[in-house]
């Protein structure tokens, strides 16, 4: 099966007219049984000639940005987390403190 991959933006920073500078975001990796998920930052390149107003900005296009600047890189590490995580699972790890 073919990893999902779910980006959520959840802060934007930006400047004082309104311009994205950053953006926080969670990338949700799922394989149909188990998923992971993981935190990112990224800086935006400069705003283009004709900047959308902050006040009119959608999920869906600041998440088209995350996905032309981080997107395979952050899926690949979403791939490796999740990875990790069933093989921690399958092993039946123990974390924490004794106490």
């Amino acid at each position: 099966m073919v990893n999902i991959y779910t980006y959520n933006p959840v802060n934007l920073t930006s400047d004082e007219n309104g311009i994205v500078k950053s953006v926080d975001f969670t990338v949700t990796v799922s394989d149909g049984t188990d998923e992971f998920v993981v935190n990112g930052h990224t800086a935006l390149n400069s705003p283009p000639d004709t900047p959308i107003p902050y006040s009119q900005l959608t999920e869906s296009e600041v998440i088209a940005w995350i996905k032309d600047l981080v997107g395979d890189n952050i899926q690949e590490l979403a791939d490796n987390e999740l990875a990790a995580f069933k093989i921690r699972k399958a092993n039946q790890l123990t974390s924490g403190t004794p106490w």
